[in-house]
């Protein structure tokens, strides 16, 4: 083999042609492989990255102001296609809405502060806010709330925390439950009631609100006639200070409408919040985000739902009454973090990592490239051995020997050469030995047979 190939100089090296073509054929398949692989990783990544998060919002009763607030949520985040969506669970009211969140059953929930506040949730936005008062007429002669004793009073039947409220506010006056009769009354019933004297004055929660209730002016206008008593509860400060669900507000000059305006003079009062919660646990940046779509359904929605006219942001002091969500806060403060600004160290210390990793994988790769070189390289050294022993062979059966130990070195660089580990410069090299090997052992041959 060795000889034939010494005589055969013409014969196409063995290095070049279609193998070198098919070789790298395989490499530019597997960088294009590699590429289109890390393309998909990337879209997929975007694609999950960029996909709707939905949140379980808390709200009830059914038929309750809070439970249409939230519906309405529910369909114009949905309608406008907003990055966080809202899945609604109906509850029985606010504490068990407040229970379900505490409990990890929801999300989020919208409830009226004063009756239930989550311990594991904080504010995102204040959905509604109401000013409580006493209604009644200057047939009765009340005129304060001390003058409620011995008095029948009307209040809201649901929820049940309408009642809790009445009490607060009568303790405030040193006025005890058992000093007066406490009737509640169902949303059909107060107008009749008022109408046929079976109650003396009303505690009415509902009707004068931050966006007026027009139903419910109406009501106490057809109950109490045109020119009623309003009674004001001057201590909210007081108030304010032993229940932090409770704030002190007052009811603006001709909240109820009519000319002369009623009341004619702005009255100091309570006031009360509806509020949508939020986890702690939830991520920040989601919660901006939320907050930021709620907000925008103010323009979307207030032709349907008017009363969303009424959403408005919670002070975000560190004495407000209530704490507000971090992510919440951020957002109205201007503070909230873009994508860039949350990740971006990770980026770099990413880019830094994959550099760290490429360069060692590089040197490393370099290096055992090297170091296959060199031991493919070593063929070399003992052609170049085996060719002085084959100029001084005297033996022919020797010289055939040393001639197949050649043509296994031979097959060797072949096989090193198909894995990669040399290149045309190495296969130059081993060509030539392989020629003066293969010239060696034929001139030896004819020496043994002329002797």
């Amino acid at each position: 083999m060795v000889v034939a190939l010494a005589t055969s100089s013409r014969v196409k090296p063995f290095w070049a042609g279609e193998d070198g073509a098919l070789r790298m054929g395989r490499r530019g398949f597997w960088v294009l492989a590699g590429l289109l692989a890390l393309s998909g990783l990337a879209v997929t990544g975007f694609y999950v990255f960029t996909q709707p998060r939905t949140l379980r919002l808390a709200a009830g009763p059914l038929r309750s102001e809070d439970a249409r607030m939230a519906a309405a949520f529910v369909q114009g985040l949905n309608r406008d296609k907003a990055s966080v969506r809202l899945r609604l669970i109906l509850t029985e009211g606010a504490e068990d809405s407040a229970r379900r969140v505490d409990a990890g059953e929801a999300d989020l929930a919208l409830l009226r502060s004063d009756i239930a506040v989550p311990s594991t949730a904080d504010t995102v936005l204040i959905t509604r806010r109401t000013y409580p008062f006493f209604i009644t007429t200057r047939e009765t002669g009340i005129g304060r709330i001390a003058d409620l004793r011995g008095r029948r009073v009307g209040v809201p039947r649901e929820p049940v925390g309408n009642t809790v409220l009445l009490k607060r506010v009568l303790a405030q006056y040193e006025v005890g439950a058992e000093e007066l009769q406490i009737v509640p009354l169902g949303q059909d019933e107060i107008v009749q009631a008022a109408r046929d004297k079976r109650i003396d004055g009303f505690f009415s929660i509902n009707a004068v609100g931050s966006h007026t209730n027009n139903d419910g002016l109406k009501r106490l206008r057809s109950a109490w006639g045109e020119d009623p008593v309003l009674i004001p509860i001057r201590e909210a400060d007081a108030l304010a200070a032993h229940y932090r669900a409770i704030e002190s507000g007052e009811i603006v000059r001709g909240a109820l409408g009519g000319d002369p305006p009623r009341p004619a003079e702005s009255l100091p009062t309570i006031s009360i919040t509806s509020r949508l919660f939020a986890s702690q646990s939830l991520d920040d940046n989601l919660v901006g985000e939320l907050t930021k779509d709620i907000l925008g359904l103010r323009l979307t929605l207030a032709g349907e739902v008017p009363a969303i006219a009424a959403l408005e942001t919670p002070a975000t002091d560190k004495d407000a009454p209530l704490p507000v969500h971090s992510g919440a806060a951020a957002y109205i403060d201007g503070e909230q973090e873009s994508f860039f600004d949350r990740y971006g160290d990770w980026f770099y210390i990413g880019a830094m990592v994959l550099s760290g990793v490429g360069t060692g994988g590089a040197a490393l790769l370099g290096r055992e490239s090297a170091n296959r070189r060199r031991r493919a390289m070593q063929g070399l050294d003992e052609l170049l051995e085996l060719l002085g022993v084959i100029r001084s062979c005297e033996d022919e059966t020797e010289l055939m020997r040393l001639g197949q130990e050649a043509d296994m070195i031979l097959s060797r660089v072949l096989t090193d050469y198909a894995k990669g580990d040399l290149d045309v410069a190495a296969l130059a090299a081993y060509r030539l030995a392989i020629d003066q090997v293969g010239r060696a052992v034929a001139e030896r041959q004819r020496l043994l047979a002329e002797i």
